[in-house]
Protein backbone atom coordinates (compact mmCIF):
# COMPACT_ATOMS: atom_id res chain seq x y z
CA UNK A 1 0.00 0.00 0.00
CA UNK A 2 1.39 3.40 -1.02
CA UNK A 3 0.58 6.46 1.04
CA UNK A 4 0.02 9.66 -0.93
CA UNK A 5 1.01 12.90 0.75
CA UNK A 6 -0.86 16.00 -0.33
CA UNK A 7 1.33 19.12 -0.07
CA UNK A 8 -1.36 21.44 -1.36
CA UNK A 9 -3.17 23.75 1.01
CA UNK A 10 -0.19 24.43 3.28
CA UNK A 11 -0.72 28.17 3.07
CA UNK A 12 -2.32 28.11 6.52
CA UNK A 13 1.11 27.32 7.96
CA UNK A 14 2.62 30.60 6.77
CA UNK A 15 2.06 33.59 9.06
CA UNK A 16 -0.27 36.18 7.57
CA UNK A 17 1.99 39.10 8.49
CA UNK A 18 4.62 37.94 5.99
CA UNK A 19 2.14 38.58 3.23
CA UNK A 20 1.42 42.13 4.33
CA UNK A 21 3.68 44.43 2.31
CA UNK A 22 2.73 47.51 4.33
CA UNK A 23 3.81 45.85 7.59
CA UNK A 24 7.14 44.84 6.09
CA UNK A 25 7.78 48.34 4.75
CA UNK A 26 6.90 49.94 8.09
CA UNK A 27 9.30 47.61 9.89
CA UNK A 28 12.05 48.36 7.40
CA UNK A 29 11.60 52.12 7.84
CA UNK A 30 11.74 51.73 11.62
CA UNK A 31 14.95 49.74 11.33
CA UNK A 32 16.52 52.39 9.14
CA UNK A 33 15.55 55.14 11.60
CA UNK A 34 17.05 53.14 14.46
CA UNK A 35 20.27 52.60 12.51
CA UNK A 36 20.55 56.35 11.83
CA UNK A 37 20.57 57.08 15.56
CA UNK A 38 23.18 54.46 16.41
CA UNK A 39 26.91 54.82 16.16
CA UNK A 40 28.94 52.43 14.02
CA UNK A 41 30.18 50.74 17.19
CA UNK A 42 26.61 50.12 18.42
CA UNK A 43 25.53 48.72 15.04
CA UNK A 44 28.58 46.43 15.01
CA UNK A 45 27.82 45.18 18.53
CA UNK A 46 24.20 44.43 17.59
CA UNK A 47 25.31 42.60 14.45
CA UNK A 48 27.73 40.50 16.50
CA UNK A 49 25.01 39.69 19.02
CA UNK A 50 22.55 38.75 16.24
CA UNK A 51 25.10 36.42 14.64
CA UNK A 52 25.87 34.80 17.99
CA UNK A 53 22.14 34.38 18.68
CA UNK A 54 21.70 32.77 15.28
CA UNK A 55 24.62 30.36 15.46
CA UNK A 56 25.09 29.84 19.22
CA UNK A 57 21.65 30.33 20.82
CA UNK A 58 22.61 28.94 24.26
CA UNK A 59 25.52 31.36 24.63
CA UNK A 60 23.34 34.25 23.48
CA UNK A 61 20.66 33.28 26.02
CA UNK A 62 23.28 33.22 28.80
CA UNK A 63 24.49 36.69 27.78
CA UNK A 64 20.92 37.99 27.70
CA UNK A 65 20.14 36.57 31.15
CA UNK A 66 23.33 38.07 32.61
CA UNK A 67 22.51 41.47 31.11
CA UNK A 68 18.99 41.30 32.57
CA UNK A 69 20.43 40.40 35.98
CA UNK A 70 22.81 43.37 35.88
CA UNK A 71 19.99 45.67 34.77
CA UNK A 72 17.85 44.55 37.70
CA UNK A 73 20.70 45.12 40.16
CA UNK A 74 21.29 48.64 38.82
CA UNK A 75 17.58 49.49 38.92
CA UNK A 76 17.31 48.22 42.50
CA UNK A 77 20.37 50.21 43.58
CA UNK A 78 19.02 53.39 41.99
CA UNK A 79 15.58 52.79 43.48
CA UNK A 80 17.07 52.44 46.96
CA UNK A 81 19.04 55.67 46.49
CA UNK A 82 22.39 53.93 46.81
CA UNK A 83 25.42 54.98 44.83
CA UNK A 84 26.62 52.47 42.28
CA UNK A 85 30.13 51.12 42.85
CA UNK A 86 32.73 52.23 40.34
CA UNK A 87 34.44 49.20 38.90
Amino acid sequence: MVEVINHQGRGHMEPAHHNNVLTAETGRQGGLKRAERQSAEERRALARYAAKARWHPREAQAIRERAQEITQLVKQALKDGRQLPLV
